[in-house]
């Protein structure tokens, strides 16, 4: 397992909260583009796949975890009509991007700063979440799976999609050689945040594999009702039901 970093800073337990936050507040005007490349322009199919997905479900509050620039909730409310959608996210200047994006759509959503730990929400008081690409930031992933229990209605569901170690050799082999030695690189030129890049490859070689993830989630009392592959393993999307 490879040590963490941001900006020289080591990533322990106890301060990964604020160096994430200033790592994605440094970030936001780039951020999407930093998901294209890590994915190769593929998370915008991922998102779309889980988003139809999730506009078949019956749900009158959702709420979009690590919300970020809010381009699930976006999509979202392009498919779905009364229904409150909750974007949720650490970083300041993240939110702020969504909130331009939703202005000049003239979409009204709710926006939380907060921390995926201590959830500002009421028990039982959510009918669906989101969760794209963030749960390998938060700082204790545990604590946060057990805060979405809580604040979730039973019976309804979480949808998360994640990157994950690839256990496919051969994509392993190429994945490894673009993100650790190509990505970066890019980073350097075109979001002038070479250090961002670095993290973000080495937080997904740190990240559990998604049978050790749905362990995570089983043990907070969720079942794994779906799981959908991508690329080999590259990332996952997992749909979580509260029981």
């Amino acid at each position: 397992m490879n040590t963490l970093e941001y900006k020289k800073n080591l990533i322990t337990a106890s301060n990964k909260k604020a160096v994430i936050k200033k790592l994605f507040n440094d970030v936001s005007k780039n951020y999407n583009i930093m998901n294209d490349l890590m994915s190769l322009g593929l998370h915008r199919v991922w998102k779309r796949d889980m988003v139809l997905a999730v506009s078949k479900e019956k749900a009158n509050i959702i709420l979009d975890l690590a919300g970020g620039t809010g381009d699930i909730s976006l999509m979202l409310s392009r498919l779905v009509e009364d229904v409150k959608i909750i974007i949720y996210d650490l970083s300041i200047n993240m939110m702020l991007q969504s909130k331009r994006k939703f202005l000049k759509k003239n979409k009204d959503f709710s926006f939380v700063n907060g921390s995926a730990e201590e959830l500002a929400l009421s028990d039982n008081s959510i009918d669906l979440i989101t969760l794209g690409f963030g749960l390998r930031n938060f700082s204790n992933i545990e604590k946060s799976v057990r805060e979405c229990y809580r604040v979730l209605k039973y019976g309804k569901k979480l949808y998360c999609l994640e990157f994950s170690p690839s256990t496919n050799i051969e994509l392993k082999y190429f994945y490894d050689f673009y993100s650790s030695r190509i990505l970066p690189k890019i980073g350097k030129y075109i979001a002038k945040n070479e250090d961002a890049y670095r993290y973000l490859v080495d937080s997904i070689k740190n990240f559990p594999h998604n049978s050790e993830l749905k362990n995570i989630f089983k043990e907070s009392g969720f079942f794994c009702y779906n799981q959908t592959k991508y690329l080999g393993g590259v990332a996952y999307l997992n749909v979580f039901c509260k029981v």
